[in-house]
């Protein structure tokens, strides 16, 4: 019993962290982000833009859009798994 509890409480931050990892492999923001507005980000953030800082903004946009789906996808599995365990309990 303790074990089944344990194991639904870690295959849920498993989960997003696999999902993240994901999402992370498919987004790439280099794609519709322009190398002049990564440039200007990074003249904003650091004062300058060199070739250490210029993708600052690539990184940060997947980063946040990687979470971000991740989080989404995340909440969508977790609501049809509640749905299918109340189902379950149902007809139990």
């Amino acid at each position: 019993m303790h074990m089944a509890t344990l194991a639904r409480r870690a295959a849920k931050p498993l989960l997003f962290l696999a999902l993240f990892c994901v999402f992370a492999r498919v987004i790439d923001a280099s794609q519709f982000i322009s190398l002049d507005a990564a440039n200007a980000f990074a003249r904003w953030l650091h004062g300058s833009a060199n070739q250490e800082n210029y993708d600052d903004l690539w990184f940060f946009t997947d980063l946040i859009a990687s979470a971000l789906c991740a989080f989404i996808a995340w909440r969508a599995i977790m609501g049809v798994w509640r749905k299918i365990a109340a189902s379950r309990k149902r007809l139990a």
